[in-house]
């Protein structure tokens, strides 16, 4: 789950590259940060003063030229070691003087208040406490680390400048000595009103059916609007969705707005045998179905990938969800449920307008133990108009935070499919035996 770098004999010459008058370099220069260098560089004086000086000293608020916003610095001291804080007012007009520590731009400075040896950075690139740079000492350099919402995507990554240097430039400078490998474009949270509107509206409709709907066992709406049971198709008394149906539920949604009509159930039935890897799970597609879950959601992405690709030849790749940079993508697997937030994060910044169909696999049953794909998820991650990411979780009827959702299934994988949206959807209406 992360990228590495070793020891690079020639980041020197990388470095020296940047540095020059008037050369080119990745960077994007839209990029927008609250940078704090003009305050670090202010507050310097205290940074280096001896401890007596250090001790006891009263957070202070100091105005940046640089952003408009108030900085607020403060020291702790903790088992050793001073941590100097500079935290950047909050950007709401609304909340004006108040300063969120874990917050786009938020600098942590550790000294070693023994030998005075400053030797690590950290620097939080957004709201998430797991989603910051860490920058570490190291030989006359530094080295970094990248976390992704708990996701390591970066390591060892090779800066040569050492952290004193570092401590009170902007944070373009990171960014410059070290985009000839990390891809700071998944930091471009911006809102579209276009796109990311399509996803946040179909969370709002899926919300005001969510408190009506009823759970089954096995249960989905065929093509004609009937609630049946999806191992036979006959009729269900409950009218209910287990988690099958109510992802068909919401993949109707984009698909009824189409067509007037709901999807087959016999259609997303359909064992994708010459699609899969062979396993020893095939000696028990009869009596434990072990794929269902995956080819339900193929199934289901496929189906509605035809209505705008009529004449086409459509396949499991146009679908699935096998393009993330920082994890290898296991065949009918997927990834690991531990980095799904990054992962939903990453689709959502560089893929938006879509959501996505989820297969959870992991060790399943007894006699014997088998891969199977017990359980099926709807995901629809947007970002929102104030810059931050939603990763909207849904499963079985109920609408669940997705840090809950990653702990529930902290060992198994997930497998994603692609479901492209637009201001066309409609949910299918309620009966009235839900009311």
């Amino acid at each position: 789950m992360e990228r590495k770098l070793g020891k690079i004999n020639f980041f020197i010459i990388i470095y020296a590259l940047i540095s020059g008058i008037g050369v080119a370099y990745a960077y994007n220069q839209n990029y927008s940060f609250p940078e704090t260098y003009e305050i670090r560089r202010e507050f310097t004086h205290l940074m280096t003063a001896p401890n007596k000086e250090i001790d006891n000293q009263r957070p202070m608020i100091s105005e940046c030229f640089l952003t408009g916003r108030k900085v607020k610095f403060q020291i702790i001291y903790e088992s050793g070691f001073y941590y100097f804080i500079f935290i950047n007012e909050t950007g709401n007009s609304s909340k004006r003087n108040e300063f969120p520590m874990v917050s786009a731009g938020t600098y942590v400075i550790r000294k070693d208040a023994r030998t005075g040896v400053f030797n690590q950075i950290k620097i939080f690139l957004n709201n998430d406490p797991d989603t910051f740079v860490r920058i570490n000492s190291h030989n006359e350099g530094s080295v970094l680390e990248f976390s992704l919402f708990k996701s390591m995507v970066y390591k060892d990554i090779l800066i040569p400048i050492n952290i004193n240097k570092l401590i009170t430039e902007p944070f373009e400078t990171i960014i410059k000595l070290s985009d000839y490998i990390i891809k700071w474009d998944m930091l471009y949270t911006f809102y579209n009103e276009t796109e990311n509107r399509f996803v946040m509206d179909i969370c709002h409709e899926i919300d005001k059916k969510l408190p009506a709907l009823n759970d089954s066992d096995d249960g989905a709406q065929e093509w004609n609007g009937d609630f049946v049971f999806i191992r036979n198709s006959e009729a269900n008394p409950a009218k209910g969705f287990n988690c099958s149906g109510f992802a068909k539920w919401v993949a109707d949604g984009v698909f009824s707005a189409k067509t007037n009509r709901l999807m087959d159930i016999s259609v997303l039935k359909k064992k994708n045998l010459f699609d899969r890897r062979d396993t020893l799970s095939i000696l028990y597609e009869d009596a434990r179905d072990p794929f269902f879950g995956l080819d339900w959601t193929r199934n289901i992405a496929m189906t509605i990938y035809e209505l705008d690709n009529r004449g086409k030849k459509v396949s499991i790749s146009d679908v699935d969800v096998r393009d993330y940079p920082y994890e290898k993508y296991s065949e009918d697997i997927g990834y690991s449920i531990a980095s799904l937030k990054a992962l939903l994060y990453y689709l959502a910044v560089t893929n938006p307008g879509y959501i996505y169909l989820g297969s959870v696999n992991g060790d399943f049953g007894k006699n014997p133990v088998l891969r199977q794909h017990f359980h099926v998820v709807v995901f629809l991650p947007y970002i929102g108009q104030n810059g931050n990411f939603y990763p909207v979780v849904y499963e079985r009827n109920i609408k669940r935070p997705i840090n809950d959702f990653i702990k529930k299934y902290p060992q198994e994988s997930i497998h994603l499919v692609r479901i492209k949206v637009d201001k066309a959807f409609s949910l299918s209406d309620i009966p009235p035996s839900f009311e």
